[in-house]
């Protein structure tokens, strides 16, 4: 018997985890909620006749307690995080609402993972940030850690110089970026959870490709692979881009910490920068390149460490991608839901999607939706390199 769903957000991710969990007979009916009732109905039209449209303020907390109260199981991707992601969740424990979301933020990742006892005490399985960046690469990092005894340290990383093409627009995503950028990060060292310093050089060297120079960034996977596997000594999040850029990312990283520049200005700045940049830093971006070491994967999760014995480096990464950030966060999202109404997750709890899901049963679910560069038998869809 189908079960009903909420999801809260009616933008462009939110959309595509409606309009993919809808088309699963596991879902018998889908209220889409936003602040503005007309989004909300936009998106639930789309939903295969299982949607209706609902309004909610997610800062009313009795109003949402009541609309989560109805359902099996709500979804979240209202953002920012930090600001209503642990609101949300603590609405859905209170409704006794099991609950995903597509948290990208690592302090309120950590807060609610510390809701852990509450969730348990009140039966509700909640699972934070099943989206791209984290989620895919969440699980990447459970394929990792399944071929090692012991890791020493755990990399996630993401490239933005696969994405030199695409124009860059001034939106609440590149605010964020700014964020990730400056002040403080969560990362763990030594067995611990602490704060370090953004856009410092971390040195990987990928199997079968070589040694990179990174940036570490602040993101949620240094955060919930600690919470996940406490053995690790050492988890980070590193972002992969020429060095011609670092420079000019650490600028903005000093104003913003020095009160020179909000995140706002900052962000407009390096678009704006973006926008003029001509054939000179075109060519120092080329020879950059020529220096900084191997190309990466467009998003990837390196462990190193032993096995049987012998020191081991192991790293996942996926063969093929749906065509777009949306499809890229919406559909893990919609999956995981699909997977925890099958009765795939480990029971009461909050917990990031490497505890959550077995990473072979969600990558089968999940790659019929990888297109990019051409479609990809669920058996080839995560790439393994190991040294």
């Amino acid at each position: 018997m189908g079960k009903h769903v909420l999801l809260l957000g009616a933008g462009g991710m939110g959309a595509l985890a409606a309009r993919t969990v809808a088309a699963f007979e596991e879902v018998a009916s889908l209220t889409v909620a936003s602040l503005d009732r007309n989004d909300a109905a936009r998106v639930a039209v789309l939903c295969q006749g299982k949607g209706e449209a609902a309004s909610v303020d997610v800062t009313d907390h009795e109003a949402l307690v009541g609309l989560m109260g109805r359902a099996d199981l709500a979804l979240n991707c209202v953002g920012p995080f930090f600001r209503f992601g642990p609101p949300v969740l603590r609405a859905a424990i209170e409704a006794g609402t099991d609950y995903l979301d597509i948290c990208d933020d690592p302090t309120p990742t950590r807060d609610m993972l510390d809701m852990d006892r509450q969730a348990r005490e009140a039966g509700v399985t909640a699972v934070v940030g099943m989206g791209a960046s984290p989620g895919l690469s969440n699980l990447l990092g459970a394929c990792v850690m399944d071929r090692l005894d012991t890791v020493e340290r755990l990399v996630a990383g993401w490239n933005i110089e696969e994405k030199t093409d695409d124009s860059l627009e001034f939106s609440a995503a590149v605010i964020h970026w700014m964020e990730q950028c400056s002040g403080t990060i969560l990362e763990c060292r030594d067995g611990t959870l602490v704060d370090g310093a953004p856009l410092a050089d971390l040195v990987i060297d990928y199997p079968g490709r070589g040694k990179r120079t990174i940036y570490t960034v602040g993101h949620p996977e240094p955060v919930s692979f600690h919470y996940s596997w406490p053995q690790v000594r050492e988890t980070h999040c590193g972002m992969v881009m020429p060095s011609a850029w670092i420079g000019t990312f650490r600028g903005y990283r000093d104003a913003i910490d020095a009160g020179r520049m909000t995140l706002e200005e900052a962000g407009r700045d390096l678009v704006a920068n973006a926008a003029g940049a001509g054939w000179i830093e075109a060519l120092l971006t080329a020879l950059s390149r020529l220096v900084d070491g191997p190309r990466l994967p467009l998003f990837f999760v390196l462990g190193e460490g032993s096995r049987d014995g012998v020191k081991k480096t192991v790293a996942a990464s996926l063969s093929a991608t749906p065509a777009d950030m949306a499809a890229m966060t919406g559909v893990p999202l919609a999956l995981g839901a699909i997977l925890h109404l099958r009765g795939q997750t480990p029971g009461p709890g909050v917990m990031a999607p490497e505890r959550a899901f077995d990473p072979g049963a969600f990558f089968t679910l999940f790659a019929p939706y990888c297109t990019l560069p051409g479609p990809c038998a669920a058996s080839r869809l995560v790439a393994l390199a190991e040294a």
